[in-house]
């Protein structure tokens, strides 16, 4: 999953009240859920400056998209040089954003592809995860009730946490992609009715 996955839906604040919670859930969920994934795994391309005769002569962009199914990284690079006369300074900004823009682009084209590979092709080995179970098991116990985190709040996550499970009931964690989630969240602007 992109962990840019909800930055082209609805602004939070045009969603009804109960949606923005859920919201605010599941963008916290979903951070975590990044974080174990790409563990180990660059979020964000490494640069490096080729030098030839004391010169950069281009820059070496290098960014780690997921791992494979035996655990390695995918990884993807190129080679970037820049226009004749950038002081060094401003190579380098143009460097960084050339590197920004190359990823987005890199990461876009590898989640269609993903998307569009069976999913069995895709996961690791072992890591069928039940959606409700690492919710109820790993989420709430380890990271919400597990900090120093306030009983009130606790139990908001709780509640709040209800209607996440009950719709991803029976997923299983590593086949959740951004159109299943960009689905439920049109249900929650939509169908879901707070008691």
């Amino acid at each position: 999953m992109d962990s840019r996955l909800f930055s082209f839906l609805l602004p939070e604040w045009k969603l009804p009240k109960s949606a923005q919670k859920v919201h605010r859930m599941c963008t916290s969920l979903k951070k975590l859920l990044d974080a174990t994934k790409l563990k180990g795994c660059l979020t964000m391309a490494s640069i490096k400056e080729n030098v030839k005769g004391g010169k950069v002569v281009s820059y070496r962009f290098t960014a780690c998209l997921d791992r494979d199914a035996t655990g390695k990284q995918v990884r993807k690079s190129t080679t970037w040089k820049p226009t004749k006369g950038l002081t060094p300074a401003r190579a380098r900004k143009a460097a960084q954003r050339a590197a920004e823009e190359w990823e987005q682009e890199l990461r876009a084209e590898y989640q269609k592809e993903q998307e569009q590979e069976p999913i069995s092709q895709s996961s690791p080995v072992g890591l069928q995860d039940d959606f409700v179970t690492f919710v109820n098991e790993i989420w709430l116990p380890v990271h919400i009730r597990g900090g120093d985190i306030k009983p009130s709040t606790v139990v908001f996550y709780e509640y709040m946490a209800r209607p996440i499970t009950e719709y991803f009931k029976g997923a299983v964690l590593q086949q959740i992609r951004s159109i299943e989630i960009q689905k439920f969240l049109a249900y929650l602007r939509t169908d879901y009715q707070t008691i």
